[in-house]
């Protein structure tokens, strides 16, 4: 490492080998001196310590600096960052702010008026879930649903929206059980025929078993896909419905819903769901 000093850094650090042993050199022994001698020694020590340090600090920011300029030098396009602190400060907000702001319809049943209603604080708990859930269905969808975010006075509805004007809604709903079936029983295959619809049971991780459907829904030349199963003492409906404005069918195939349905994080929101629950309890209507 030697071999890279050059001669005007080799004189500097001479320099100021030599300022420190003469600082040194001049500190006085503390034997056989009297209790004021020694005082004064060790505060003239001290004071020369300080200045020693305050000497080296400065020589070793000078050789940093210049490393940084060299290198800065070397490679003009790249840019050294200081380092930010992980303690916000008096002024920044401990919080971040929601990542998706809501989209608000105005309430067209009972179910949406009363979560109008709803307690500030169970207003708030029901809001941050739904921020979790978008940001994690937006990551876990394809790009093709566009940027997902959460219907503020609907619990269960999420909306994709594309940079081209498409607008597909989403359904993540974790409803109470009823008394029905574990899972829901594929349709005759004659029904699932047109338009390339199909439906399969299939097990997602820790073993539920779970119907996956893909179906013409709303309109003849639309398809939605659709996954449900049941977890804990909840009925869960994920959904991906179409724009039929836009004639166009939802953009995720089975196997894609089905993958992001079965990850993990997207499981322990289901869990948080059921064991703290945001919707009405499932009711079967007699001969329904």
């Amino acid at each position: 490492m030697n071999d890279h000093i050059t001669e005007e850094d080799r004189r500097s650090a001479l320099l100021v080998r030599d300022v420190m042993d003469s600082a040194v050199a001049e500190l006085p022994s503390t034997h056989d001196l009297v209790p004021a001698a020694i005082t004064q020694g060790r505060r003239r020590k001290a004071r020369a310590r300080l200045a020693i340090a305050a000497g080296i600090a400065c020589v070793a920011g000078a050789a940093v600096l210049g490393s940084l300029t060299l290198t800065a030098g070397g490679d003009a396009g790249r840019t050294v960052r200081p380092a930010t602190s992980g303690t916000p400060s008096p002024h920044q907000s401990v919080q971040p702010e929601p990542y998706r702001t809501p989209i608000h319809i105005d309430p067209t049943s009972d179910d949406e008026r009363s979560m109008a209603n709803l307690p500030p604080t169970e207003r708030k708990r029901r809001a941050q879930f739904q921020q979790q859930a978008a940001v994690l269905l937006d990551k876990l969808l394809p790009d093709s649903v566009g940027l997902i975010r959460p219907v503020d006075l609907y619990v269960s509805r999420y909306q994709g929206e594309t940079t081209d004007g498409k607008v597909f809604t989403i359904i993540f709903s974790v409803r109470p059980s009823g008394d029905g079936p574990d899972s829901k029983p594929c349709p005759p295959a004659a029904a699932l025929a047109t338009k390339g619809g199909s439906c399969k049971q299939v097990t997602l991780p820790g073993g539920i078993k779970a119907t996956s459907l893909r179906v013409l829904t709303d309109s003849p030349e639309t398809m939605s896909t659709d996954v449900l199963f049941r977890y804990g003492h909840s009925d869960v409906r994920v959904s991906v419905e179409p724009d039929v404005n836009a004639k166009a069918s939802a953009p995720v195939t089975s196997e894609e819903l089905l993958a992001a349905v079965g990850d993990s994080r997207f499981l322990d929101l289901v869990r948080y769901a059921d064991e703290h629950p945001m919707q009405k309890k499932q009711t079967t209507i007699a001969g329904g």
